[in-house]
């Protein structure tokens, strides 16, 4: 009897240590928020949950939806567990303003920054722009109505003091954008993508458009003012203009909702990270990522299980994500 009351102490004390000793992981089916089916998003999306489904065994499947903007309603309203997001739009749609404007999604928190994704600002050779500042009276599209470029095309003209009375806006979507610059309609345009853009390729194969930069001191300006913009230059000549191009850049973030337990998203980042050379085969942007850059561009409410496994691999948490 005693021997056997020895036993059963000894095996509850093995699944004591067996439970505190058990791998933290990432299991379930969830959907995660994109954007339309041939763009960059919903494409890199793909990538990575193909190699996290196959490493964790869970089922992350990617939704097509109007972008960013939606992607946040999209999990305030608990339809989507999982998006890709700007961080400028992640930062509006947890303080409330800009396009959430007295209607704020605290409920959002960040895993990791994935890849830069430049403001490029595409002008007619023929329309005499040759800096921002050379919009004045020219005919613009300057992005959908409740897009995040809409909101970047705002915010560049205000840092060379103008607004949109001082040029003739237009607002519409990427593709009624590029098909106006290529007719004529629009003098020019603004997005914000992944470089390359397959519209800007598709345009300058005409050899008609140019791809402005901002210059050092507005460019200043912006950094000083919007902290979720970085500095970004391309380093090829994708759309073969003979130069470089210098803009500002938010980063695509992966977002979760604040439900998910500290040891579910330690799980995800830790399948992410460890298996990125998996996702890079599959899609270029995630040479973008690595551990030493994941923070970078993320405003604000880091998943603790996300710090967590950064913290074990000894990266620094700035003071605004602790």
């Amino acid at each position: 009897m005693r021997l056997t009351k020895y036993f059963l102490c000894a095996l509850l004390v093995l699944a004591m240590v067996g439970t505190a000793l058990a791998e933290p992981e990432f299991k379930g089916s969830y959907l995660m928020a994109t954007a339309s089916a041939t763009g960059n998003y919903y494409n890199f999306g793909s990538a990575l949950s193909s190699v996290v489904n196959n490493v964790t065994g869970a089922n992350l499947t990617v939704t097509s939806t109007g972008g960013s903007t939606e992607n946040a309603r999209l999990l305030g309203d608990g339809e989507n567990e999982f998006a890709m997001i700007q961080s400028d739009v992640y930062s509006y749609a947890r303080t409330g303003i800009e396009l959430f404007a007295g209607d704020p999604i605290p409920n959002l928190q960040a895993i990791t920054a994935c890849y830069p994704e430049m403001v490029q600002i595409v002008v007619r050779k023929d329309s005499g722009i040759e800096s921002v500042s050379d919009m004045k009276g020219k005919n613009v599209c300057v992005g959908a109505v409740g897009s995040g470029y809409e909101v970047a095309a705002r915010q560049i003209l205000g840092a060379y003091g103008m607004t949109y009375d001082d040029i003739n806006e237009t607002f519409a979507d990427q593709a009624t954008a590029k098909n106006g610059v290529q007719d004529g309609t629009f003098d020019a345009m603004f997005l914000c993508s992944g470089y390359p853009n397959a519209n800007v390729m598709e345009l300058s194969l005409s050899k008609k458009i140019n791809v402005l930069s901002i210059d050092p001191e507005h460019l200043e300006v912006l950094l000083k003012q919007y902290p979720f913009y970085s500095a970004f230059t391309t380093a090829t000549d994708e759309y073969t203009l003979g130069h470089p191009i210098t803009s500002v850049a938010v980063k695509c973030m992966l977002i979760c909702l604040d439900t998910f337990s500290e040891d579910s998203i330690y799980a995800l980042t830790k399948a992410i990270y460890e298996n990125l050379g998996a996702i890079q085969e599959i899609n270029a942007k995630a040479n973008y990522m690595s551990l030493e850059s994941a923070l970078s561009g993320i405003p604000s409410a880091l998943h603790p299980g996300a710090r967590k496994y950064y913290e074990e691999k000894g990266i620094v948490i700035p003071d605004h994500l602790k």
